[in-house]
């Protein structure tokens, strides 16, 4: 980390983010390129705010030029330890994810009446900091109205997918997370099931078109 510029870009597919070291407070810089995108992360920050639900903290918002600035977390993003941990200590990530997903869809349903999903749910969507051994979650540009089971299913093919794919490793841990989100929220497994062969295929055609489309 030491190496890091003062601005830094981060990765991020659909906008340009960054980190920018101060003196007074390492932020984070969320450029939106889509305005609805910009406003659902907006509004999904005004129902969690004081919730007690561990995120970055939102620092300002600036609707004119679609930019949310957060607060820094010194963490790590889970996807880059589930295969270099021992496999207790990633399966304890896991657990520690599958409360982090009960508390926000309990909270997201009494504060909005609606049940919402994270939608494009993945583990470079949460991070791991050490000092406090506590999961942090983040963007929430993509939630929408919807079954639980479908981001289940998403994060379920998300662990077993990631290259190395269908490794004895990630296999338990698919079955921890399935096992110990379905227990905690009572899941339909038959629907479950259903998304998973949804997402399963969804995921082998857009890899097939990205080996398709010359670099």
């Amino acid at each position: 980390m030491s190496e890091l510029t003062a601005r830094q870009q981060l990765p991020s597919k659909k906008n340009f983010v960054y980190w920018e070291q101060s003196r007074q407070q390492d932020v984070v810089i969320k450029v939106f390129t889509d305005k609805s995108r910009f406003q659902m992360e907006k509004d999904m920050g005004d129902l969690l705010d004081n919730s007690g639900l561990l995120t970055p903290v939102r620092l300002s918002v600036n609707e004119e030029n679609l930019v949310i600035v957060y607060a820094y977390i010194n963490g790590s993003p889970v996807v880059d330890l589930i295969e270099s941990t021992e496999l207790t200590y990633a399966e304890e990530i896991v657990g520690k994810i599958c409360a982090w997903l009960v508390k926000f869809y309990s909270i997201i349903l009494d504060r909005n009446g609606c049940q919402y999903i994270l939608g494009d749910i993945h583990l470079r969507n949460f991070l791991y900091e050490e000092a406090s051994n506590q999961i942090y979650g983040f963007d929430f540009e993509e939630c929408r109205p919807g079954r639980i089971e479908t981001d289940a299913a998403r994060l379920y093919v998300f662990i077993l997918n990631y290259d190395p794919a269908f490794t004895p490793r990630k296999k338990a841990l698919a079955a921890c997370f399935w096992k110990t989100i379905a227990a905690s929220l009572g899941l339909d497994k038959t629907f479950f099931q259903q998304e998973v062969k949804r997402e399963t295929a969804e995921l082998l055609a857009r890899r097939r078109l990205k080996r398709a489309i010359p670099s």
